[in-house]
C-alpha cells in the first residue's frame, strides 16, 4: 500500500500493556489482516510542549514551537484516517491527548482565521475515537472527552465514524470485557470498510 494511505493510532495512555495497548493490539491486528498500513504513537514518549497561545498560528497558519508535533502537522495532512485510544482522565482525554489536540490550533488557525488552511481539506479521512473509563458506566461519562475530540478531528478534517466507550476497566479489563471487545469488533470492521472504500 502507497505510503499516503496510512492510518495514525494515537496511544493515549502513559500505562504499557494495559488496556489502551491491548485495544490498540487488536486494530493493528485487524488493519494487518487488511493490509493497511499504520503508525502508532505512544504520545507519553514524545516530547510535545503545551501550546502558549501565543498567537503566531494565528498570522501564520503554523506553530511557533518546533518538538515532536512538528512533523505530526505533515502526518495528519498525508493521513488517511486517526484514531484515538485514551483513558479517561477526570471526564476527559489524558493529559498529552489533550497537549496534543491544544497544539492542532495551528490547524484551526489556517482554516478558520486565515482562511488559507494548512492541511488538504479535499482529502477525505476518516477517524474513531475509544476511551476507557475506570467507573462503572454513568450518565455522561465519556461526554468531557468526546466534545474535545469533535472538535479535534473538525481541526484535523477528519470525519468522526465511530466512538467506542469502555466502562468499569477497574472492575473488568478489556481482556475480559466480551461486550466491549464484541463491540469494538464491530465498529473496527465498520472502519476498515471506509477506509478499504478511500483507498479505492
Amino acid at each position: 500500500m502507497d505510503k499516503k494511505h496510512k492510518v495514525l493510532i494515537i496511544n493515549g495512555s502513559p500505562r504499557r500493556s494495559k488496556n489502551c495497548s491491548k485495544i490498540i493490539e487488536n486494530i493493528t491486528n485487524k488493519l494487518d489482516e487488511n493490509q493497511i498500513n499504520y503508525e502508532v504513537l505512544n504520545i507519553y514518549k514524545m516530547n510535545i510542549d503545551y501550546c502558549i497561545a501565543c498567537g503566531y498560528c494565528e498570522r501564520t497558519g503554523k506553530c511557533v514551537i518546533k518538538d515532536d508535533m512538528t512533523p505530526l502537522y505533515e502526518e495528519f495532512d498525508k493521513s488517511i484516517g486517526t484514531i484515538v485510544v485514551s483513558p479517561m482522565f477526570f471526564q476527559s482525554i489524558s493529559t498529552k491527548i489533550k497537549t496534543l489536540v491544544d497544539r492542532t490550533q495551528a490547524f484551526y488557525s489556517s482554516k478558520y482565521i486565515l482562511k488559507q488552511p494548512s492541511i488538504d481539506v479535499k482529502k477525505e479521512r476518516r477517524g474513531m475515537f475509544i476511551a476507557v473509563g475506570g467507573q462503572p458506566k454513568y450518565e455522561n461519562q465519556f461526554l468531557g472527552g468526546q466534545l474535545v475530540m469533535d472538535l479535534f478531528f473538525k481541526c484535523i478534517n477528519t470525519k468522526l465514524i465511530s466512538n467506542v466507550y469502555m466502562s468499569n476497566s477497574d472492575e473488568v479489563p478489556f481482556s475480559e470485557n466480551k461486550v466491549f471487545q464484541e463491540e469494538l469488533n464491530g465498529a473496527v470492521i465498520n472502519y476498515v470498510k471506509e477506509i478499504s472504500d478511500l483507498i479505492e
